[in-house]
């Protein structure tokens, strides 16, 4: 029986040739440098002046921001109650041009605060610092919270959320259980016997930063009154954060009926939502922009995320007053948190090491273009020299006195 022509193995081989055109072919236009030493020592050089241009632009600026960090984490241990006392002096971290030498020390006390959450009153520790601030702050000055130890880069954790339904789709529990928002994607109420949706669900939303910060409060030497420095939330996410959120669709009960309604708040949010979610306390994503910066997570395990700011107004010289109510249980993975107070800059948020990093750049490339140049002054090797010509040990090129070079043949 004669083979047709389409099962002939020729036809099906060209049926599976690429396209006639250069990029399937291999044959686009590119650069292909001779790369000789004197232009590697041009590279070497450009490319040193370039990095050491810009560490020291770097630096310049990096130096132009002023910063305080101050860790508060063993807040709740001092001893003495709603009594301030020194501070430790590793705890506060100034990086100012006029000094401190002379002035107040920078204060702490714990006290407690009550809190109500829809009805519900409950005790916190309020940590009051009072902190001297050496110089005028220039607008913006950001105030950002700093965790240590806690690894939002893990490969479970960062990809735990339900993207659809932080965009306020009405997702189903079948879908949310299967999704990658577990273990924190469904839990049992009290006296109920359903399985209730957690909204929002995943380990990110879960493990939302809850402690709370006040505005500065600015203290007039010679006066007990005081002038708050205005700070607020609005505006601390990105513009392309705020795109990823709306208001839920889940329906849920007009007054406080754990049972009645189909969506709980992660177990992490217990205390701010006591009575669950009702059309009188519902979470809604497109008013908190501090949960959307915190669902942008980090690539390391210790980082900074901003919590307020002012674009506006000069932070004055003076003894300022901190008030934060520290909830959040960071001490259970060995970490620490801190708030920082900064100013701004063209390269941002203040970091040395980039700059750092350009100069040792810069530096080896100048380094390595002046050896090279010296190499190639006084020790140039001798191009097109047939010493340096071998054929597989087979034939070699050899200078035959005067009468110059000659092709020999040798055999094994």
């Amino acid at each position: 029986m004669g083979r047709s022509k389409s099962e002939d193995p020729l036809q099906l081989e060209q049926s599976r040739k690429p396209k006639a055109t250069p990029f399937n072919q291999q044959r686009l236009r590119a650069w292909k440098p001779l790369l000789t030493p004197k232009s590697s020592i041009k590279i070497f050089f450009s490319l040193g002046v370039v990095c050491l241009a810009l560490g020291i632009f770097w630096l310049v600026q990096n130096d132009k921001i002023r910063e305080m960090r101050i860790d508060y984490t063993k807040c709740d241990e001092i001893e003495s109650y709603d009594e301030l006392e020194v501070m430790p002096p590793d705890n506060v971290q100034k990086r100012f041009k006029a000094s401190s030498a002379g002035q107040p020390v920078d204060q702490w006390k714990r006290s407690n605060q009550s809190v109500t959450f829809d009805g519900v009153t409950k005790n916190y520790t309020m940590c009051t610092i009072e902190f001297f601030l050496p110089e005028d702050l220039q607008p913006p000055v950001l105030y950002y919270y700093r965790l240590t130890n806690f690894h939002q880069n893990h490969r479970l954790y960062i990809n735990s959320r339900h993207k659809d339904q932080l965009k306020g789709g009405a997702v189903s529990l079948n879908n949310i259980k299967s999704s990658d928002c577990a273990p924190v994607a469904s839990r049992n109420v009290a006296g109920s016997a359903e399985e209730k949706i957690v909204y929002p669900c995943g380990m990110i939303a879960n493990s939302y930063f809850n402690d709370t910060f006040a505005n500065p409060l600015r203290i007039p030497s010679g006066s007990n009154r005081t002038v708050p420095y205005n700070m607020t939330s609005v505006g601390i996410a990105k513009s392309v954060e705020k795109g990823l959120y709306e208001p839920s669709k889940y329906q849920i009960p007009a007054t406080a009926q754990p049972n009645e309604s189909v969506i709980v708040p992660p177990p992490g949010w217990a205390e701010r939502y006591p009575n669950g979610y009702h059309s009188g306390n519902m979470f809604n994503p497109t008013e908190d922009e501090s949960f959307m910066v915190w669902m942008r997570t980090s690539a390391g395990s210790s980082f900074s995320k901003m919590a307020m700011r002012n674009k506006d107004d000069v932070m004055e010289r003076g003894i300022y007053r901190l008030e934060i109510i520290s909830h959040y249980p960071i001490r259970e993975n060995r970490g620490t948190k801190s708030i920082i107070i900064s100013t701004t800059s063209a390269i941002g948020r203040r970091n040395s090491f980039l700059g750092r990093s350009y100069l040792a750049m810069g530096s080896f490339s100048m380094f390595f273009a002046f050896i090279s140049a010296l190499t190639l002054r006084y020790r140039p090797r001798r191009l097109a020299d047939h010493d340096y010509l071998h054929r597989h040990g087979s034939q070699t090129l050899q200078r035959e006195g005067s009468n110059g070079p000659m092709l020999r043949t040798t055999s094994r």
